[in-house]
């Protein structure tokens, strides 16, 4: 539930990758193959010669294509670098009145939604320990509750008494609001499988 663009991550990683993949490779040749070893460093001596005869136009425009190639990249790391985050929100919701001819905009603060669900569900006596918190998934804002029953608590009744809660946050809200419950394993000895007494 982040506001991750994926297919930018995956490339960048896929991308990153390979070239770490060539360098580490490259360096392994170097070190242990003399034919790469020489290679290496004919290139590196044509690379010394490279530009020393050339016309000041040419050096201009390869230059031009480096300079803009790093402003590009900078470009790209930034996107993803912004797009990077929990994709958290502060604004659970967030009406202008249009639909009902009201003049006015109405916003509820996550916060609010956060510690009222945190005090309502806090008070459950299966509730060992929660966090709350409101993303934005696809556009929409989403609500993750995660809770750590107590020990012996039932499944069932965490999951009804949370859902309850819940509907009365829409209701209240006016809005139906995705929700994603994970019930964690909790109480003394959670390596072991708990039982229902």
């Amino acid at each position: 539930m982040n506001a991750t663009n994926r297919v930018v991550g995956r490339t960048a990683l896929v991308l990153v990758g390979l070239a770490l993949l060539v360098l580490g490779v490259g360096v392994v040749l170097v070190q242990t193959a003399p034919w790469a070893a020489t290679a290496w460093h004919d290139i590196g001596g044509s690379l010394g010669d490279l530009g020393r005869d050339t016309a000041r136009d040419a050096s201009v425009t390869a230059w031009t294509w480096v300079l803009g190639g790093g402003v590009v990249l900078g470009v790209l790391a930034l996107v993803v670098l912004t797009t990077i985050g929990g994709g958290r929100v502060g604004t659970v919701v967030e009406d202008d009145g249009s639909a009902g001819g009201v003049a006015g905009t109405v916003r509820i603060d996550a916060a609010a939604v956060q510690h009222a669900l945190s005090s309502a569900i806090g008070s459950m006596p299966e509730i060992g320990s929660l966090a709350v918190d409101v993303y934005r998934v696809r556009g929409d804002r989403a609500i993750r509750i995660r809770v750590r029953p107590r020990r012996g608590a039932s499944p069932r009744d965490v999951t009804t008494g949370i859902e309850r809660i819940v509907t009365d946050l829409d209701a209240l809200l006016g809005d139906r609001l995705p929700v994603l419950l994970e019930i964690a394993r909790g109480g003394a000895g959670a390596g072991r499988t708990d039982r229902v007494h």
